[in-house]
């Protein structure tokens, strides 16, 4: 058990992820370790589509799809996550051949939610919204604008900190590199059904809705997630237009 101690002050989204972001894809997050491979299944072969990555962060599900073909949009309301993501598709490209086959592309833009996308209609694929709408006030006009920009039958992947952990307290938190402290970000508890039912509202079909559990695996990988073995640690939504 960890004996990190917790900061009394809960930080903004904002404020947090600009904390957070030089450490992001080093720290133990085991949220992070079980929704990443979730969601990179659940998109499938993407080799020549379009996908927005809304709520990018540091590029750690646009970077592999980028590699497998796709053409990644990422928009992020976070500068420092942004610098990240960019700085770690700059490195990408400085290991691969030009050559390299099926090698997608990328762009990545600060946009804050829930400002409608500067997008046409029908302009992508596939939306990945991945661990971000638990940071969103106006879920209802995110899943329009999502519905929006997709063409028809593409596709929303929608992630999140499972229900059960939010409705016990649990937020999204990190280890502040300037104090040594657990800070906690601010995090909206909602049920499963408050994020479908927005879903349904905007038009989709819910094709899926699953609980992601801590795993034999993820425990393996991540000492913070040992004592999710077994517990509703994410959750998952698939979509369809």
């Amino acid at each position: 058990m960890s004996s990190i101690p917790e900061s009394p002050t809960e930080l903004s989204p904002l404020d947090g992820y600009a904390a957070w972001a030089e450490r992001y894809d080093d720290e133990d997050n085991p949220l992070a370790l079980l929704e990443g491979p979730a969601i990179l299944e659940a998109c499938g072969q993407v080799a020549g589509l379009r996908i927005l990555d809304l709520g990018c962060g540091t590029g750690r599900h646009s970077l592999p799809l980028i590699q497998a073909g796709a053409h990644v949009v990422g928009l992020d309301f976070s500068p420092e996550m942004l610098a990240v993501a960019r700085r770690r598709f700059e490195d990408l490209l400085s290991t691969l051949s030009p050559r390299t086959a099926n090698l997608g592309s990328a762009e990545f833009h600060q946009h804050s939610l829930p400002d409608p996308f500067p997008f046409p209609n029908r302009s992508f694929d596939l939306v990945i919204m991945g661990l971000v709408i638990e940071h969103v006030a106006d879920l209802d006009a995110v899943m329009r604008e999502a519905y929006r920009v997709l063409k028809p039958a593409g596709h929303c992947l929608v992630s999140a900190l499972h229900p059960d952990r939010t409705a016990a307290g649990q937020r999204a938190r990190f280890i502040d590199p300037a104090t040594g402290l657990r800070t906690p970000i601010a995090t909206i508890h909602r049920t499963e059904d408050e994020y479908l039912s927005p879903a349904r509202a905007a038009g989709f079909t819910i094709l899926e809705s699953r609980t992601l559990f801590g795993t034999p695996e993820l425990a393996a990988r991540s000492p913070r997630g040992a004592k999710y073995l077994g517990l509703p640690l994410g959750w998952l939504g698939v979509f369809k237009k």
